[in-house]
């Protein structure tokens, strides 16, 4: 009985063990079957990212103080329970020893001087100014997004050109070890082939070494864990065309860069701050309401009520209000002269960005042509060498030229996304559409000015 006991317990842990690794095993073929694109992975990046949920919720108190100063503008309705005790006679004598008094107060601003608009003004340009800021740490995220993708697809064809380099000096290796069976080459030969496929593995490690870099760059981008099934080789060929703008980028970056949005915002916020300033040394005028029931009984029934208009000035405060008046404008003086250098930065941004575009265009063609020729010399090479009308080094050497070519293709194409990226994030646009729009609106006689 007992040993049958033994075996049913047995029995089921290997059960529950089964139905455990099978649940392991479908969860990986779930994750592995999961598959992002540039923008899925800039969609998780922007959801995932801490710096820019600080500043949602930065901007959300900014909107908060905004409706504050609204609510300056609107009547206030205040409502009291009063009790009061009096001992003895007084200036002012109750009607009652004891009095109750229940009594709801009502008070509106007539005129601040321009203090209270003037504050809700400044509250909204402060809004506006802390929105561009969000929106241009969105901008941020999104070209990390795009260069670590980049990155990424560059590593993996520069490990497609180590692994072609390595298959052809394995190839050549076969071919020199073949030639020295027939005794027609020196063992010599055989040896320098080998040191060449030994280098050319150490390079293939390295490849592969970068891919495994580049895909943890791409993991701290987006915020999330990934894997090289996740996100799938896209050659280049697959994705879009340049189009390079046909009027001046700088134009387009004044106009849209967010930074210039927020300065020019923050500096009228500090104008508006002293004119709400100087309303507290002007006439401000209130209306005042109250309706009150009080009687010596806990619940009151005698009413009152009374209207008031109060007028205040403040006619000395030992330059409080001058003080602060000046403080905002000398705050609006320093973001003049800080957008000004800003508009200097975003001209050395927008140069650098497009001289490297264009520079990296024009190495993508001299690299194809490159790699096309050095093709024709291997081959050439190879065959001269089979023939024993070329030597070794020659093979070697040309092998070497094509490694370097189509090196060299790889890094031009990706150093163009790279930099088509930049651009597109130094004139400040959010994607791609909005340059397609301003190209086609704005063209200058197919003409550009850098």
């Amino acid at each position: 009985m007992e040993r049958r006991f033994l075996l049913i317990i047995g029995f089921c842990s290997l059960i529950f063990l089964v139905l455990v690794m099978d649940k392991n095993a479908w969860g990986q073929d779930a994750q592995s079957n999961v598959k992002y694109n540039l923008d899925d992975l800039i969609s998780i990046a922007e959801e995932h990212n801490p710096i820019l949920k600080a500043a949602q919720e930065q901007l959300n108190q900014v909107r908060a103080q905004e409706l504050q100063s609204a609510s300056q503008l609107a009547p206030r309705l205040d409502s009291s329970l009063t009790y009061a005790h009096q001992q003895g006679g007084g200036i002012t004598e109750s009607k009652y020893r004891d009095t109750y008094k229940a009594a709801l107060t009502l008070t509106h601003t007539l005129y601040s001087g321009d203090g209270l608009e003037a504050s809700l003004r400044a509250a909204t340009l402060n809004r506006q100014a802390l929105e561009a800021d969000v929106l241009r740490t969105k901008q941020t995220i999104r070209n990390d997004v795009q260069n670590a993708y980049y990155d990424l697809q560059r590593a993996r064809a520069q490990l497609q050109v180590a692994q072609e380099s390595y298959d052809l000096a394995l190839e050549h290796l076969k071919q020199a070890q073949s030639l020295y069976n027939q005794g027609i080459v020196a063992i010599n030969e055989v040896l320098r082939t080998q040191v060449d496929v030994s280098s050319a593995e150490l390079n293939l490690i390295q490849a592969k070494n970068g891919t495994q870099v580049a895909l943890s760059a791409l993991e701290k981008a987006v915020g999330i864990p990934l894997s090289h099934e996740m996100v799938p080789e896209v050659a280049p060929e697959e994705e879009s065309p340049f189009a390079l703008p046909q009027i001046d980028p700088y134009s387009i970056a004044l106009q849209y860069r967010p930074e210039l949005v927020s300065l020019e915002d923050s500096r009228k916020a500090a104008e508006e701050l002293a004119k709400a300033a100087a309303g507290q040394a002007r006439p401000n005028i209130y209306l005042q309401g109250e309706a009150s029931y009080y009687e010596d009984e806990f619940f009151p029934n005698e009413d009152d009520w009374n209207v008031s208009i109060i007028a205040s000035w403040r006619l000395y405060d030992r330059g409080e209000v001058k003080n602060k008046i000046e403080e905002n404008k000398a705050m609006a003086r320093e973001l003049l002269a800080r957008i000004d250098d800003l508009r200097n930065q975003i001209r050395l941004e927008v140069s650098t960005a497009w001289q490297n575009l264009e520079s990296a265009l024009q190495s993508v063609r001299v690299a194809e042509d490159q790699v096309t020729t050095a093709e024709e010399d291997y081959r050439m090479a190879l065959r001269r060498y089979v023939e024993q009308v070329g030597t070794n080094i020659d093979v070697l050497d040309a092998r070497t030229a094509l490694t370097d070519a189509n090196t060299n293709f790889v890094n031009a194409i990706y150093d163009a996304y790279s930099s088509y990226s930049d651009l597109i994030y130094a004139m400040g646009i959010m994607d791609e559409g909005v340059f397609d729009d301003l190209n086609e609106n704005e063209a200058v006689n197919g003409e550009v000015t850098k």
